[in-house]
């Protein structure tokens, strides 16, 4: 496939596609380019689409993330938005909403579904881990939400709304995968059972010597879903059951992609990789072969020194755990205990390398005091004085535990924002030449919260404050345009639960009450 030019730059691995009676499928990315490619889930989209014979996709992504933004063209032929017969977006983040919203906007599609005209824009489809685990805000902005995996519900979109046209669609609404407005009864989630039969491209584009993604690096997923699940991941929670890609097929893929891509590095997508149980021997192959690796956050208790020495091998420079907290007494309510002598001895494997260790808190979990902080800063200092002097030999990344939707800790309240910001002061004491802390800013987790719990109500105010532009210090406007308390959903009561009325993830509500109730009296024992 030849490259074509974007803003100048000659892109690898664009689809050219060309059918007159095609349904043309605007692939809607809800960020920017660079975003856009890093996504495995919107790079197989791209590809399963345009694999079938009478689809042409075509890819939509946004200039900025906030602003004005102009009217969206796709990167393929320069076809306005609202040409296509379908508009695709798979939103990953609660924010992603705030960014659709812009970019219909943007092309004379109203935000907002009851606003739209059937005969006169394209019909809006949402997919993805937010939209499925809570598609009240979805809802009121698209035509027909996806719940659950895009292998077992994009392909079946397709061949209805080809075959039969929009009034076709009506046919999927309320059956499993496919959720519409008026569904009596809560759908199920759709779900690919076996990952070695699922779609998973091999071609993937990006613009060489960009640098994106990871270092220019062929995507592969090797697993699916967590089995550890943690009380406060949604991710876990949604790609239940937990999936693995055999070694032979991964083997199979990365050959093929290493190949078609140009490129030496293999960028592994997994909740908790060293689960998979080909996972070191899938990783000594990749360094047999020449090739590179990237791995993102490891579950620090399934590491060893061996498994350490295998990522440096692999080329991997900064090994990357999330503690969460290092409390005994918080991490049983999380399901998650990593304490700090673990996390020295990583990171001394680490730096004997001459790697970097990056971890991850998280402020703002139950029973959680300022005391439980300034133990942080100590346990912080004291690792610190174990590190070589390089300069961010130890990186913390800080933020707000964010209560997501069918999660055992959907019942908490949203910390508050001087609780938040006071510890992160205090967490900032054990700063130093070899250790920075990064904090997420308050009030992005604070929209997160609003948008993750939301209703109906939550989509008028993403599209009015989209209208305003989408700039975070903007959803207080139009909150207050609209006369909705935005603090009633990131801190409101938690009996008021719509996605429950309206999805199965194919667990019931009464795991996950059982499961927050073991979690506040694991804070007594």
């Amino acid at each position: 496939m030849p490259p074509r030019t974007l803003q100048g730059l000659r892109e690898h691995g664009v689809v050219a596609k060309r059918c007159r009676s095609c349904l043309r499928v605007a692939l809607l990315y809800p960020a920017v380019y660079s975003a856009a490619v890093a996504s495995l889930a919107y790079q197989n989209l791209y590809y399963m689409l345009n694999s079938i014979d009478y689809v042409q996709a075509e890819r939509l992504v946004a200039t900025s993330m906030a602003g004005e933004e102009p009217p969206p063209r796709s990167l393929e032929t320069g076809t306005p938005l609202d040409r296509f017969d379908l508009v695709l977006v798979p939103v990953s983040y609660e924010l992603d909403y705030v960014t659709m919203a812009r970019m219909l906007e943007a092309a004379g599609v109203p935000a907002l579904r009851r606003a739209r005209q059937p005969g006169d824009h394209p019909l809006v489809v949402v997919g993805g881990p937010v939209p499925s685990m809570n598609p009240a805000v979805a809802l009121e902005l698209a035509d027909l939400v996806l719940v659950g995996e895009a292998e077992e519900t994009v392909p079946r979109l397709a061949e209805q709304l080809y075959t039969g046209g929009r009034e076709a669609v009506h046919g999927l609404a309320c059956r499993r995968g496919f959720l519409a407005p008026g569904c009596s009864e809560p759908v199920g989630k759709a779900v690919a059972w076996s990952l070695d039969e699922a779609f998973h491209s091999t071609l993937q584009f990006r613009v060489p010597g960009s640098g994106e993604p990871w270092g220019e690096a062929y995507m592969v997923e090797a697993s699916r879903g967590c089995p550890h699940m943690c009380r406060f991941c949604m991710e876990a929670h949604f790609l239940l059951p937990t999936r693995h890609r055999s070694l032979g097929r991964l083997k199979q893929l990365i050959e093929q992609g290493v190949e078609a891509n140009g490129v030496r590095r293999v960028a592994f997508y997994a909740l908790s990789f060293f689960d998979h149980p080909s996972a070191d021997e899938l990783l000594e192959w990749v360094v047999g072969e020449g090739l590179e690796a990237t791995i993102g956050s490891l579950r620090a208790d399934l590491l060893d020194e061996d498994r350490v020495e295998l990522l440096h091998a692999a080329g991997q420079r900064v090994v990357t755990v999330a503690p969460e907290t290092l409390s005994p007494r918080l991490c049983r309510a999380t399901g998650k205990c990593i304490m700090i002598d673990v996390v020295e001895e990583i990171a001394g494997w680490a730096w004997r390398r001459r790697m970097h260790i990056k971890l991850y808190l998280m402020l703002g979990l139950p029973g959680e005091t300022d005391r439980d902080i300034e133990d942080y800063v100590e346990q912080l200092r004291r690792l610190s004085r174990r590190a070589p002097p390089a300069r961010d030999a130890i990186r913390v990344t800080v933020n707000p535990l964010v209560p997501k939707p069918w999660t055992p800790f959907q019942y908490l309240p949203l910390v508050d924002r001087k609780t938040y910001e006071r510890r992160v002061r205090v967490l900032r004491r054990a700063q130093s030449k070899v250790l920075s802390i990064d904090a997420l800013s308050y009030r992005y987790a604070y929209a997160q919260a609003v948008i993750a719990r939301g209703d109906g109500r939550v989509a008028e105010l993403v599209a009015e404050w989209a209208r305003l532009g989408g700039r975070l210090g903007q959803l207080w406007t139009a909150a207050r345009r609209l006369g909705v308390n935005p603090d009633s959903y990131a801190h409101g009561p938690p009996e008021e639960r719509p996605w429950e009325h309206l999805v199965r993830p194919g667990y019931p509500p009464a795991a996950l009450r059982d499961s927050y109730r073991a979690a506040l009296a694991s804070l007594k024992a």
